[in-house]
């Protein structure tokens, strides 16, 4: 079933693309939609800028939940450890996933392009019309 919860998850978010990335600020939640993309075993990228206020909140506190819902209230929540990076062989790793970042960054070595990588703890899936999760922890 575990594998399963992973399999779903990953299709969720390759169809959605957009989930709401909640950070912590001054001890306040801060939600936001982000544009993100799973990479590998068990992370999810992700795009921002240098002075963004995500960085700042990520580097203070790298506990973070993502949730991805479709139309038909199918919904995976993610929760993990963020952190980033503007080391440049993941950036232009990540650069060759995602062509629509040309639309905001120079280049793959723009100081402004901050990568953020989230390594994922638990997932949590409850497709339309269930009553309870069904999760897998890494």
């Amino acid at each position: 079933m575990s594998d399963e919860v992973v399999k779903k998850a990953k299709k969720l978010i390759e169809e959605v693309v957009i989930g709401d990335l909640a950070t912590v600020e001054q001890g306040r939640p801060r939600v936001r939609p982000m544009a993100m993309k799973w990479v590998g075993e068990r992370e999810l990228w992700f795009a921002t800028y240098a002075a963004s206020r995500k960085v700042v909140q990520i580097d203070s506190n790298a506990a973070v939940e993502v949730c991805f819902h479709d139309g038909e209230w199918s919904h995976v929540r993610l929760s993990g450890r963020a952190s980033t990076t503007q080391d440049d062989a993941p950036r232009k790793e990540f650069w060759g996933m995602v062509k629509e970042l040309g639309d905001y960054f120079s280049g793959p070595t723009d100081p402004d392009f901050t990568l953020v990588k989230i390594a994922l703890e638990r997932i949590e899936y409850m497709s339309a019309g269930a009553h309870e999760y069904q999760t897998h922890d890494f």
